[in-house]
């Protein structure tokens, strides 16, 4: 089980007086923490026009968190690319893997929130057929050979990037936890990624989904050993049960209040289908397992949301990274010697 610490940006400088400048210091100081004490990854979410996420560029933010890190992986969570231009996305995140050192955890999207799209005055109806025209340019920019493309949405003639990613091959998820979605993107060989309780309403639920994205992607004659399926819970540790839910929850019922989407769900609904890992440790490790059980092998600790104090965040980071996080070391060693 790899860790990381995801970020979606939500922010309320009205109810809590934290203004932009001040969430993206605090995400800052959560980023170099987490590269401290040993997280696996980090994951910084794209959203436009609303509260509910403010953070436009991530990859200005992940350039920056670079310069502060030694170790970490640098993730987006998820680049909508139906509201940029590919070209541009490969520039900008192929300059974040060279300033990185070869850090960049790439995840792509074809977007999801409609006033997102009417903010970018962008039809969503055909949005798939743009975001697979989108994901081929990219690639084949990546080669760092002159090329050309002719698609029905993008069209370009004989260019050639002069800064490619440094890694040979940039890891790439695409947001799919839906059968049918994540089906076909198992087809096209590439790692699926989400939010649990956004597509479904129990592990049970998911464990189908990964099912029968993994039966589609090994059928189509991919590499089984570079299946990572990284999923996002929203996760807060304290030393009690009580101390825990008295924390979290009125931050976790009004990140659900202020999202974009779904709206209507509340703490209770998602501890009822085991999608919050809110509790001691102990609570947390027990979730954990029943989620590697049925296949997610990362997980994307949603840490900072709803208007959770700072120092609130970095004390249940330190508390995973003292307590969770060597449980599942100790359960790889024991599967190893099997």
């Amino acid at each position: 089980m790899k860790f990381g610490l995801f970020t979606v940006f939500d922010n309320y400088q009205a109810k809590f007086d934290r203004t932009p400048a001040k969430l993206l210091q605090e995400v800052l100081e959560q980023t170099v923490e987490a590269d401290r004490l040993g997280y696996e990854s980090v994951w910084f979410a794209e959203h436009h026009f609303s509260e509910y996420g403010i953070l436009t560029s991530p990859h200005i933010l992940l350039t920056a968190a670079a310069e502060r890190t030694k170790r970490i992986r640098l993730g987006v969570s998820i680049v909508s690319l139906v509201f940029h231009n590919p070209i541009q996305v490969a520039e900008d995140y192929a300059l974040l893997d060279v300033l990185s050192g070869g850090r960049l955890n790439l995840g792509l999207g074809s977007g999801y929130l409609p006033h997102e799209f009417a903010g970018f005055n962008v039809d969503g109806k055909d949005k798939a057929f743009r975001f697979n025209d989108a994901l081929a340019v990219i690639e084949k920019a990546w080669t760092g050979e002159t090329f050309s493309h002719h698609g029905e949405y993008y069209q370009f003639t004989d260019i050639k990037l002069q800064v490619i990613p440094e890694q040979k091959q940039v890891p790439l998820w695409i947001g799919a936890l839906r059968s049918q979605g994540a089906q076909y993107v198992g087809k096209m060989g590439y790692n699926i990624m989400g939010v649990p309780y956004v597509s479904g309403n129990s592990i049970e639920e998911l464990r189908q989904v990964i099912s029968d994205y993994r039966r589609a992607y090994l059928e189509a004659g991919h590499d089984e050993r570079k299946i990572n399926t990284p999923l996002a819970l929203h996760t807060f540790v304290a030393e009690t049960r009580e101390a825990a839910e008295r924390i979290a929850k009125p931050h976790v019922n009004l990140y659900l209040e202020t999202r974009q989407y779904g709206k209507g769900a509340q703490y209770e609904d998602l501890e009822a289908r085991e999608q919050l890992l809110i509790g001691t440790p102990e609570d947390v490790i027990g979730r954990l397992k029943k989620y590697k059980e049925v296949g997610c092998d990362h997980i994307m600790m949603l840490m900072n949301f709803g208007g959770l104090p700072h120092e609130q965040v970095l004390k249940s980071m330190e508390l995973v990274a003292r307590e969770v996080m060597p449980a599942f070391r100790e359960q790889a060693k024991e599967e190893s010697v099997r």
